[in-house]
């Protein structure tokens, strides 16, 4: 399944959070056209508007950038990345551990497939 374009990402964050166009473009310091087009997809936000976006909505930055095609990032590793700083040090040091670990395996088991393609493809 295709993940939503950023336009409907972004109206999808702001219907959730119940505000209008003009109130999003007030509480991210931007216009209310720009809101607009950017739910239209007819602009690709800056890094800047990300950020405001981000701070009004009150989500990661690396989110928005992820969903807006700037990071190549999985989104995935986004939230993982983000629920892991709830953890204690020793949680995220063993949680890292498996990660990593479990990364390795795919990438070992990848090596061995005649085509070339990934555990994981």
């Amino acid at each position: 399944m295709e993940s939503p374009k950023f336009g409907q990402y972004l109206t999808l964050l702001r219907e959730k959070q119940s505000l209008s166009q003009r109130k999003l473009a007030e509480m991210a310091g931007v216009t209310n056209s720009t809101i607009s087009r950017l739910e239209a997809d007819a602009v690709k936000p800056d890094p800047v508007t990300l950020e405001k976006l981000a701070m009004a909505f009150g989500v990661d930055k690396a989110l928005l950038l992820t969903k807006c095609g700037y990071s190549e990032i999985p989104e995935e590793f986004v939230l993982i990345a983000r629920k892991t700083g709830e953890l204690t040090v020793a949680q995220r040091e063993k949680a890292y551990k498996i990660f990593n670990d479990t990364i390795d395996q795919f990438l070992l088991e990848g090596e061995d497939d005649e085509g070339g393609n990934t555990a994981y493809d």
